[in-house]
C-alpha cells in the first residue's frame, strides 16, 4: 500500500514538472476586459516572435515597493512572462534588485535606469526610499530602456516598442516642414523652432527617424512620410514644388492644417490667405472657410460677477469639439476613445477630381452646425446657460481624412528637373483641418490626440503593428444619451420597484403562513 502511494506521488510530481515545462513556451490567458488590455495584442505577438536574436530584458525593481506600486511589479512580470511564452525561445528577462548592491546599482545607472526617492509611511513612521522601477533591453551591440514605470497603462505599447526599435535593421524616416529652419537667429523670448509641436515629435523620435525640411530642396528619396502643419502665410514656389513631386513620386503627406485662425482671448477670427490652399484645390482638395461648432464638446473657463465678487464658472464651448465619431472601419482610428479639435473647419467632400478616392476618418456628432464668413463670432456669450443640442441639429460634418489614388500636378512648368513627375500612381494624403490638436500648450496633452497623430504616421508609412496597441486602454467612455421618457421610467423604476417587491414578498409569506395554519389545524382536527 505504502509503495503504491510512493508511486503516485511520484508520477504526480513528475506530471506537475510536465506542465510546468509545457507552460514555458505554450501560454494561454483568458481575458474578458474591454480590448483584452491584460493580455499581448497579435502585433506584439508578431514583434516577438520576429526577433531573430536573443534579447534579454532585465527588470530592475526594488522589492520592498511601496503599497500603491506593489502591483506594479506583479504585472511587469506577468506580461514579461507572457512575452517569453511567444519569443519562441529569443527573448529571456531577469528581475534584479539593486538595493542593498553597489555593483547592480552602478550597471542600473549606466544604463538609464535612477532611483525614485519615494515617501513612505511604515510602521508609524515617515521615511524616504529609493526605489527603481525600469527596464534595459539587450539586443547583440544595442541597449533600450524604460527609466522609470510609474504605472501600467500603456506598457504593453512601451515595451513592444522598444523591442521593434531595438530590433530593427534600420528605422523609417520621417520629415516634418519647418518653414523657419534656416532662421539666422530666433528673437528673444521666441520658442524655440517647431518647439509647439515637440511633444508629438517627441514620441515619433521613439520609433521613427526624425529630421527637419524647409522644401526649399527637393525631399529625399528615402523619406517614408512627410508632415506638414500650420501653415499660416504663403509659401514659396519652390516649396510649393517640392511639396507637389515628393507627392507625384507616390510619397504620402500628413497634413494638419487650419482654415482659419483664431484668438480665444481676443475672441477674434479670420481666414488664412496661404497658397498651399491653392496646391490642395489643384488636387480635388478643400478646407471651407468656415468653424465646425458642436454640442459634444470641451469647455472653457470664464469670469463671471456675482453680486460683490467675480467667479470663475466653467463654459460649454462648442468651437472645441470632442470627436468619438470615427470611421469603424479604419484601423487607423476604429480603436480611438476620442479626440479634441480646437477651432477646426468642414472638410468639402464635394470638389474630388476623378480617379482620386476619400476615406472620412473623423465626424463631429449629430448635434453640429458652423459659423462662416463673413461674422466668424467665436465668443461664449451666445452659448451660456443654452441647451446646444437643441440649438446646433445639423448633420456630422468631417473633419479628417485620407485621399489616395492618381494625384496629377500643376507644376511641370514651374521645375527645370528633368526628372519630374507628372502624376502619381498611388499617393496620399492624409488631412486633418486642425493643427492645434497635437500643438504644445493646446492639444498635445489629450491622449486621444497624440495617439491619432502616432496612428497617422504608423497607417501613412505601412507600419500598422503598434496602432492595434496604443488605444487598447478605455480613455473616455460617456454614458450613453436616453430619451427623457425613458429617464422618467428608470426613475419611478428605482423608486416603486423595490416597494412592490417587498409587498409582494410580504404577501407570499402570508399565504405560506396561512398554508402552515391551515395544515396544522387539519392534522389536530
Amino acid at each position: 500500500m505504502k509503495k503504491k502511494i510512493t508511486i503516485d506521488i511520484i508520477i504526480l510530481v513528475a506530471i506537475l514538472i510536465f506542465v510546468n515545462l509545457v507552460s514555458l513556451t505554450i501560454f494561454k490567458r483568458f481575458d474578458l476586459s474591454k480590448g483584452k488590455i491584460y493580455s499581448l495584442s497579435s502585433s506584439s505577438k508578431i514583434a516577438v516572435k520576429e526577433l531573430e536574436d536573443r534579447l534579454v530584458i532585465k527588470a530592475y525593481f526594488s522589492k520592498n515597493m511601496p503599497g500603491e506600486y506593489a502591483n506594479s511589479r506583479r504585472f511587469v512580470q506577468d506580461i514579461l512572462s507572457e512575452y517569453q511564452a511567444y519569443s519562441q525561445g529569443n527573448l529571456k528577462f531577469e528581475f534584479l534588485d539593486p538595493a542593498d548592491e553597489q555593483e547592480l546599482k552602478k550597471e542600473a545607472q549606466q544604463n538609464g535606469i535612477m532611483p525614485v526617492s519615494m515617501r513612505v509611511i511604515e510602521n508609524d513612521k515617515l521615511e524616504i526610499r529609493e526605489v527603481y522601477m525600469g527596464l534595459v533591453f539587450h539586443y547583440q551591440d544595442k541597449i533600450e530602456s524604460l527609466p522609470m514605470i510609474k504605472n501600467t497603462q500603456g506598457l504593453e505599447y512601451d515595451v513592444t516598442g522598444k523591442i521593434k526599435k531595438i530590433s530593427a535593421s534600420g528605422l523609417k524616416k520621417i520629415a516634418i516642414f519647418d518653414p523657419d529652419k534656416d532662421a539666422p537667429q530666433q528673437m528673444q523670448g521666441q520658442p524655440a523652432i517647431n518647439a509647439k509641436f515637440e511633444t508629438i515629435i517627441q514620441f515619433l523620435s521613439e520609433s521613427y527617424e526624425i529630421s527637419k525640411v524647409d522644401l526649399k530642396r527637393p525631399v529625399e528619396n528615402d523619406i517614408d512620410a512627410l508632415i506638414i502643419a500650420g501653415i499660416e502665410d504663403s509659401l514659396e514656389m519652390s516649396q510649393l514644388v517640392n511639396i507637389d513631386q515628393y507627392l507625384m513620386q507616390d510619397g504620402n503627406i500628413i497634413l494638419f492644417q487650419d482654415r482659419i485662425v483664431a484668438n480665444i482671448q481676443q475672441l477674434s477670427a479670420q481666414p488664412i490667405n496661404s497658397d498651399i490652399f491653392r496646391l490642395l484645390n489643384n488636387y480635388g482638395i478643400s478646407i471651407k472657410p468656415n468653424l465646425i461648432i458642436d454640442a459634444q464638446c470641451g469647455q472653457v473657463t470664464v469670469q463671471q460677477q456675482r453680486g460683490m465678487f467675480r467667479t470663475q464658472i466653467p463654459v460649454s464651448y462648442p468651437f472645441f469639439p470632442i470627436i468619438n465619431n470615427v470611421n469603424k472601419e479604419n484601423i487607423l482610428v476604429k480603436n480611438l476613445d476620442y479626440m479634441q479639435l480646437i477651432f477646426a473647419s468642414e472638410i468639402d467632400t464635394t470638389n474630388i477630381v476623378g480617379g482620386i478616392s476619400f476615406e472620412p476618418l473623423l465626424y463631429t456628432s449629430k448635434n453640429s452646425s458652423e459659423v462662416t464668413m463673413p461674422q466668424l463670432d467665436i465668443s461664449y456669450l451666445p452659448y451660456i446657460n443654452i441647451d446646444l443640442k437643441r440649438m446646433l441639429i445639423d448633420e456630422p460634418k468631417v473633419v479628417a481624412g485620407i485621399y489616395s489614388g492618381k494625384f496629377v500636378s500643376n507644376f511641370m512648368d514651374h521645375t527645370k528637373d528633368e526628372n519630374a513627375v507628372g502624376n502619381t500612381v498611388s499617393g496620399r494624403i492624409l488631412l486633418v483641418s486642425d493643427s492645434d490638436f497635437v500643438k504644445d500648450g493646446a492639444g498635445a496633452g489629450v491622449p486621444g490626440n497624440r495617439d491619432f497623430a502616432l496612428n497617422a504616421v504608423d497607417y501613412m508609412v505601412s507600419d500598422g503593428t503598434l496602432i492595434e496597441i496604443r488605444s487598447r486602454e478605455t480613455q473616455f467612455t460617456p454614458l450613453k444619451e436616453i430619451k427623457q421618457g425613458t429617464k422618467k421610467f428608470v426613475r419611478w423604476l428605482n423608486i416603486l420597484f423595490p416597494s412592490i417587491l417587498l409587498i409582494l414578498l410580504g404577501f407570499l409569506h402570508y399565504r405560506k403562513e396561512l398554508n402552515r395554519r391551515k395544515h396544522i389545524g387539519e392534522l389536530y382536527e
